[in-house]
């Protein structure tokens, strides 16, 4: 039951991020006074950056895990399917992010 665990906090982490991108994207002209706001967005772009780079690594070595055993879970299998494609959806909000962030 571990594996469902991180299955579902790696599907809330890409959630979480496309749904920051789409709040950017919808409501950048009401928070472009806040002061902080760039900072925030600088955050979630950078942990956008990590979650790409490492889920890379983290859904080969699930997808192989996954191939290789005996008894096929179907809770693990939607998840990862689920996973994968939120993946690429992750990837496009982060090249969004990286629009709309200032070093």
């Amino acid at each position: 039951m571990n594996t469902v665990r991180f299955y579902k906090s790696q599907l809330f982490l890409y959630v979480f991020i496309i749904c920051f991108a789409l709040q950017n994207h919808y409501f950048n002209k009401y928070v472009f006074n806040w002061s902080f706001y760039e900072n925030i967005a600088l955050i979630v772009f950078f942990l956008s950056v990590k979650t790409v780079l490492g889920s890379l690594i983290v859904l080969t070595v699930q997808s192989l895990k996954i191939i290789n055993k005996d008894k096929i879970n179907t809770n693990e299998v939607l998840f990862l399917i689920a996973n994968l494609i939120l993946y690429y959806f992750v990837i496009a909000s982060s090249l969004f992010l990286s629009t709309q962030v200032r070093f």
